[in-house]
């Protein structure tokens, strides 16, 4: 992606969502959820930027999408 991406995702009830955004060494680079959603689908987009609002360098990240019942890791490219 270049320069944003959208994570979509669907929740199957009301709960505690946490997305967070990794580097490939494992090392926090931002949180973009932390908090109840309501049940249905939702798009989180990341603009390539870490919790500090600077922008990261092009390379391969990790979403890690937490519920209270589910927890995936998917891959992402930054390529600029």
């Amino acid at each position: 992606f270049n320069p944003s991406t959208t994570i979509s995702f669907s929740v199957p009830f009301e709960g505690h969502v946490m997305i967070s955004v990794y580097d490939i060494t494992g090392r926090l680079v931002t949180t973009l959820v932390d908090g109840n959603l309501s049940s249905g689908y939702h798009d989180i987009t990341w603009n390539g930027t870490d919790m500090y609002g600077s922008s990261v360098s092009a390379g391969l990240y990790i979403y890690s999408l937490q519920t209270e019942d589910v927890a995936l890791t998917r891959k992402m490219v930054l390529m600029k």
